[in-house]
């Protein structure tokens, strides 16, 4: 995929920055941030480095609780299908095709 170069306002300052991702994702990744971005418009008297790093901050805790929430949908489904393996096979075993 060729790059692209993407363009993205926050505090006043305009950046620049080249990806090879795709468009939908691109436009995934401006509109959460944007969304991120209007959230501290209560913050103004925040100078800009200050304003990045809260949203940086922000940005890191919704990650950390998301792969906190994977890990244990994964674990869940991890034991569902060790259940659910054990049911088909005793099943299979009554039928007596195991």
């Amino acid at each position: 995929m060729p790059e692209r170069l993407i363009e993205f306002e926050f505090a006043g300052n305009r950046f620049t920055f080249r990806a090879d991702l795709p468009e939908e994702e691109i436009e995934e990744i401006l509109d959460y941030l944007e969304e991120k971005k209007l959230g501290l418009r209560g913050k103004r008297n925040l100078s800009p480095l200050k304003m990045a790093v809260v949203l940086l901050l922000e940005v890191a805790a919704d990650y950390v609780r998301l792969k906190g929430e994977y890990r244990l949908l994964s674990e869940k489904i991890g034991r569902e299908a060790t259940r659910l393996s054990r049911a088909i096979e005793e099943e299979l075993k009554c039928l007596g095709c195991a």
